[in-house]
This record gives structure tokens, sequence and C-alpha cells, in this order.
């Protein structure tokens, strides 16, 4: 199988491999007809190839096809990376739409050789990032993302399964190498000073002491790693940016589903609330006073709606609630930094250096007081310097 142009080198065979499965939904019939058939290239992710597959006389029937290349996409064939993740993402959209209907692409098959995922075009939906750079998201796409990711952590807690179910999941849903590029790029490499991965504007450059000669921020972005690698708590998202997030109008659909692995429910919403805050700051920037404070609404929002929903714990609950906001702080701290120190920035804060300044500002500021953070309202205060 022929990558596809980038994503499909040999489009006939690339087309056969979709139309041999085409009795398995009628989003497929259309490929029966080959003649009509177009594909396009779409997406720009890091990892993996991204195509549309429509009817060139029906605008409406379309499907998208996920294709695995053996490498890092953005980086070429010399960074090889195991094509296992198809396979992961597969069945994390599965699980995660069992959980939470609707809260994922439907999807329509995989094939494991060709290494393709077939499933729903969200020809309506827009790039969550995007649109919130734009200054455009309502309360109810925030309510509805903190809902369902929500769910998929409860249906799938440790303390809602089985010893068998709990195995299963950490079998099929174990440690892989994505988890591994997270723990290297998200916790290690921002974090280690001279790492010649990391990139940062002239701006940062002289803020970057504020990480590297802090030994509170060090120690606790090393004992936030810990929690990630050993907390196998239950069924996450695994890279829960607003990048990996489609909206339409009130609803919002959760994508890139390949990192998913049994681990702390924190960290999803830790780096989803990460990525509120650097949006506040790109907006604050900007003079867009009324969308920034908007965002912090969103966080509130998604603590209240997250705890709601999200009732699967052991022990007592309030306890628990205060160890989790914790957490969320820690994580959030971590993935803000690593987008302004790190290999992989936002488009919310490139080009917007005091944006930039300021947020890793507010990254070391929850990193340090993670330990006294056990509030969403504490948090926010932390992160924005409000009074």
């Amino acid at each position: 199988m022929a990558c596809v142009g980038s994503i499909v080198g040999d489009t006939a065979q690339f087309l056969r491999v979709v139309q041999s499965h085409a009795h398995l939904s009628d989003h497929l019939a259309f490929t029966l007809e080959l003649d009509n058939v177009e594909v396009v290239a779409v997406g720009d992710g890091n990892l993996n190839d991204v195509v549309r597959v429509k009817d060139k006389q029906d605008n409406n029937s379309s499907v998208i096809i996920k294709y695995a290349p053996p490498f890092i996409k953005c980086l070429g064939p010399e960074y090889p990376l195991t094509v296992e993740r198809g396979t992961v993402e597969y069945q994390a959209l599965v699980k995660f739409n069992t959980a939470s209907p609707g809260c994922c692409p439907d999807t329509y098959f995989y094939d494991m050789d060709a290494r393709l995922i077939c499933m729903e075009d969200l020809r309506s939906y827009k790039d969550l990032r995007r649109e919130m750079i734009k200054g455009v998201c309502s309360d109810e796409a925030v309510k509805c993302i903190a809902k369902h990711i929500a769910v998929v952590h409860r249906e799938y807690h440790v303390a809602k399964l089985s010893c068998s179910d709990m195995t299963d999941l950490l079998k099929q849903f174990g440690p892989t190498e994505l988890v591994q590029l997270t723990e290297q790029f998200v916790f290690t490499k921002p974090f280690t000073k001279d790492d010649p991965t990391n990139k940062c504007s002239t701006e940062v450059s002289s803020h970057a002491q504020l990480v590297y000669d802090n030994q509170q921020v060090l120690t606790n972005a090393a004992k936030m790693k810990k929690i990630f690698l050993e907390k196998k708590e239950c069924l996450i998202h695994g890279d829960l940016h607003t990048g990996s997030i489609m909206v339409c109008n009130d609803s919002a659909k959760l994508m890139d589903i390949e990192f998913a692995f049994m681990g702390p429910a924190a960290f999803d919403v830790g780096i989803l609330i990460a990525n509120y805050i650097m949006s506040y700051y790109q907006h604050m920037s900007e003079g867009n006073r009324q969308f920034a404070y908007r965002t912090i609404d969103f966080c509130k929002l998604t603590g209240k709606l997250y705890c709601e929903n999200m009732t699967s714990c052991s022990g007592d609950t309030d306890s628990y609630n205060k160890n989790f906001m914790s957490e969320v702080a820690g994580f959030a701290g971590c993935e803000i930094i690593r987008r302004i120190l790190g290999a992989a920035h936002v488009e919310d804060l490139e080009g917007r250096p005091s944006a930039e300044v300021d947020a890793l500002g507010a990254g070391v500021r929850l990193i340090t007081a993670q330990e006294r953070i056990d509030t969403m309202d504490k948090m926010m205060i932390i992160a924005h310097m409000l009074t």
C-alpha cells in the first residue's frame, strides 16, 4: 500500500481497498462507481495522512480516510513510528463512542493490512483552535466537550471496572510509542535547557530562566511525569488540545485519539484547560478582553461539568476532586511551558511574543503552586493573576 498523496501514491489501489469494504456501510455505496470518486488530501497533522473520498456528483456523499505511515509524517521516513497507532485509534474511537455516543466521528471500517481508518466526514464541523483564535466558541460546545470526556473517563475508570475488564483495557491501551513521545516532548525535553529540539522566540528566550533556574518547577514537572507514566486510572484521550476537537455550533467531536491509553484522568483535562488559558493570553494581547474573559468561563464550565459527570472514583469524593484539580493544574502548567519552550508550538501564540511571555508565566505559576491548587477557581486566580 503506497502512501496517499502524500497519501495515496497509487490512487487506484487505494480506492480498491476502500471499495472492498463498501458492503459495510451505506455511506460507502458511492465508492462502487470508481469513475465518480474523487480523493482530496485534507488536514495538516504531524503523524498521519488524511484524505476525503467523495462522490463527484454529490457533495453530501463523502468519508474521511486516515492512514498511518510507518514514520512521523512531518519529519519523514528517517523517523520511524509504529503503525500500531492506527489500531489503537480505531479501537479507542469505538470505545469512546460506546461510552458517550456521538463524542467522536462514526467509524465505518479499519483495514489493518492497509492501515486505513474510514470514518464519518464532519463536513459542517470546524477546528476548535482556529475558531477560538477568531474569538468564536459557544458555552454549550465547551459543556459538550467536558461532558463527553467525563463520561468516557467514568465508564472506563478503575473504580468501575472489574478486574478482568481492567486487565483487558491495560492490554489494549498500554504504553505505546506515542505515550513515550508524550513523555519526552511534554515532560522531559522542554524542561531540559540544552535539548536540541527546543525552540522559542527571542523575546521568550530572555525569560526561559523562569523554568530552567527554578528548582521547584523542575521538581514538580518530574512529579507530573511520574504521575503520567504510572497512574493507570482510566482510558484517556491522551492529546486533548483544542486542535483535536471539532465543533459545529453547540456540538463537539473529539478527534485524533491515537494517543489513547490507560492513564491519569487529570491529564486530559489539564491539557484542555492549558489550551483555554493560552487562548486567554492570545486575546488579551490583541485587546479582545471580552473573549479572553470568556475563556476563563470555559475553564470553570469544564471543571463543573466534568465533576458532575465523572462520578467514578475510589474513596471520598471531595478528597478525590481536590487531588484531581491539583493534578490538572500541574499538567496544565507542563502543557503551557512545552508549547512555548518545546518543539511543538500552538498557532494561538505564534507571532505574539508578549502573549507567549505572559502565558509562560502562567505555566510557571501553575506548576509551582500545583500542590496548593484544589479548585478550578484557585487555578484561574493563579493562572491569570486575578484578584
